[in-house]
């Protein structure tokens, strides 16, 4: 009895031992899949900020040596980015090593990644930098979670991407809203603290933050299955993220920001 126990207890502690060790590749594959995704963003972003900036050329500078002052973050943007794709392919590349065919999902998800990271760039100060950078993400957080790029799969993201893109802009009038009041407010009442952008940045972020939490909790109890998920995970991701972003760069530090097609 004794001996049957013991084996029993050997076969309970491999069974345990090697689902470690899967969920371990599992998840050491998706942080494989997440971070160079995650690099080419953050230098569209950079990108996005050399756009932004006034430009502006030295004073005396008669003969047009100077690049102005969108030249260096432009640079280290795109150099930036053509480091990241650069290895991308370059890891994809070592992993098809060995293999007879290679995994189409992949070649579908890196071209994606290349082609709406030139998209961004080119159209985001005609579109507008909350829509554009909502998208950008949305689109890369939802193929690159189904890790394959299919006809069936557009339906869905179409669906997704008309609720992300409500919900951006719903979160995002009402932090304005928001801003402007309390900002007026201040002045009209003299109460300087209302006129302090780092509080009224909180107390919007706070608000919108109460928003996003509440729509998280109710459509989390409607949703079922596991493409329902990705969908939902892929909205909210790119959603608080692009507001976040927004609050950061344009309410804190003044970046301006294209604006684009929307005007308030």
């Amino acid at each position: 009895m004794t001996s049957l126990l013991a084996f029993f207890g050997q076969v309970i502690e491999g069974i345990s031992i090697v689902s470690r060790e899967k969920m371990i590749r599992m998840r050491t594959g998706t942080a494989k899949k997440i971070i160079p995704v995650v690099f080419i963003v953050v230098s569209l972003l950079y990108i996005a900020f050399g756009f932004s900036l006034e430009h502006r050329r030295m004073i005396g500078d008669e003969k047009g040596w100077d690049p102005g002052s969108r030249a260096m973050p432009l640079g280290v943007g795109f150099l930036m980015l053509a480091a990241s794709i650069y290895l991308t392919l370059k890891k994809e590349s070592f992993e098809k090593l060995g293999q007879l065919q290679p995994d189409s999902g992949s070649v579908k998800l890196i071209s994606l990644t290349i082609m709406l990271s030139v998209m961004y760039i080119f159209f985001f100060r005609y579109v507008g930098f909350i829509l554009a950078t909502n998208i950008l993400l949305f689109t890369l957080i939802y193929f690159n979670s189904r890790q394959d790029i299919s006809w069936n799969m557009i339906p869905n993201w179409g669906l997704g991407g008309l609720f992300s893109t409500g919900f951006t802009l719903l979160i995002y009038s009402i932090g304005r809203v928001t801003t402007r009041f309390l900002f007026l407010t201040g002045k009209r009442s003299n109460i300087v603290l209302l006129t302090n952008r780092l509080v009224t940045t909180g107390l919007t972020c706070a608000l919108a933050t109460l928003i996003f939490l509440i729509a998280l909790f109710f459509v989390r109890k409607f949703l079922r299955g596991t493409p329902a998920k990705i969908l939902m995970h892929a909205v909210f991701i790119a959603t608080g993220s692009t507001e976040f972003l927004y609050l950061v760069f344009r309410q804190v530090f003044w970046v301006s920001l294209a604006q684009g097609i929307i005007t308030w």
